[in-house]
């Protein structure tokens, strides 16, 4: 089987998820302050991570394509992690927002995959990422590890914003759940 199917699987995947989060971003409650410098930085992660990978220093990333056992393996935690990542994004409803803000009439979220993880959309996009990194290398190496930062940083400020929001219910939802992986963390 010709490798280049499996990168061209990993990047139909994530234009499909673009394209989904753009058709739900429509009928979302609005913000209630607007978080510009927080859409760059995510922009212009995503922007560096496929550039990062030209910098000779930064060649030994650019490893696919791999086997095609691997490279299977890899197309399914992709997979997974978007369908998790979807499932989650369908949850929040018309509470979901682009950047860590509050929306008008914010509501808090505690069922579906809420209730095994505070933030099951960035696990859901740090497993897809793994997935892609294992068959594209490159690129997908780099928004891991960026994104992986600026998922881990969102942690903290959106569970700093929600106990502001709900400061009865949060806690006690903070308390019972994980923050990214199910039972562990």
């Amino acid at each position: 089987m010709n490798p280049s199917i499996f990168i061209w699987c990993i990047y139909a995947l994530w234009l499909a998820l673009i394209v989904y989060l753009i058709v739900a971003a429509m009928g979302v409650k609005r913000d209630t302050e607007t978080h510009l410098l927080q859409s760059f930085g995510l922009m212009f992660a995503i922007i560096a991570a496929f550039l990062l990978p030209y910098v000779p220093v930064f060649k030994a990333v650019n490893f696919a394509p791999v086997n095609p056992i691997l490279s299977v393996v890899g197309v399914i935690v992709c997979i997974a992690g978007i369908i998790f990542f979807i499932s989650a994004r369908q949850h929040l409803g018309r509470n979901w927002s682009q950047t860590v803000s509050a929306k008008q009439d914010h509501e808090l979220i505690t069922s579906g995959l809420y209730r095994y993880v505070r933030h099951p959309m960035y696990t859901g996009g740090l497993t897809a990422c793994i997935g892609s990194a294992i068959v594209c290398g490159g690129g997908f190496v780099f928004l891991l590890v960026l994104l992986g930062a600026i998922f881990l940083w969102r942690v903290g400020a959106e569970d700093r914003l929600m106990e502001q929001q709900f400061p009865n219910d949060y806690p006690a939802y903070k308390k019972r759940t994980k923050a990214l992986i199910p039972f562990v963390w």
